[in-house]
């Protein structure tokens, strides 16, 4: 049966009830973007891959414990952003840069400028407080609202607010060198 056009609270029921093919559609339509938002938090390609895969080992293990007070996404990035920061907590910082690998076929020139303006910006994501980055991370590049947001951080949705004002400030003064430069 196809199972492109169900809405993930039908997929995750049909998984609860052992439906693998409902749990691999889960999986297409969300890997890329926790594998994403796990690398935003620990700037490491091989460790996001795995942080990403385990996420879904225990999304699997423990779905039947799911009980649909969030969605399926939210919950999910919750156990991405928990396995990512107990990384963290485990390895020093200076382990962690990594670069995520250009799969764009453009010109050598604006690939590497592309890059480095990533890499500017990653390094200045991985500067701000831990709370901050993940929640601007969660805007920007995986397009939650707020009370999203707010569920995923286990965080009312002012005190979400309240972060990303903080990170947008803190993000810009960490930029402006690299402004001011030219580089971004």
């Amino acid at each position: 049966m196809e199972k492109d056009g169900l809405r993930d609270e039908e997929l995750v029921r049909q998984a609860k009830a052992g439906d693998l093919k409902a749990f691999e559609e889960l999986l297409r339509r969300h890997q890329q973007g926790l594998f994403a938002f796990i690398y935003r938090l620990v700037n490491n390609y091989t460790v996001a891959e795995e942080l990403a895969q385990e996420a879904w080992v225990k999304a699997w293990q423990n779905l039947k414990g799911f009980k649909g007070k969030s969605g399926f996404k939210t919950w999910l990035f919750r156990i991405g952003m928990n396995l990512a920061l107990n990384f963290k907590r485990k390895k020093p910082a200076e382990e962690l840069p990594d670069s995520l690998p250009a799969g764009l076929a453009y010109q050598p020139e604006q690939v590497f400028q592309q890059k480095q303006r990533e890499e500017i910006v990653s390094r200045a994501l991985a500067e701000l407080p831990t709370d901050q980055r993940t929640a601007l991370v969660l805007l920007v590049y995986e397009e939650m609202s707020y009370k999203e947001i707010a569920r995923v951080m286990n965080r009312s949705v002012r005190a979400v607010d309240s972060l990303l004002v903080r990170a947008r400030v803190n993000l810009r003064q960490l930029l402006a060198p690299a402004r001011e430069k030219g580089w971004i």
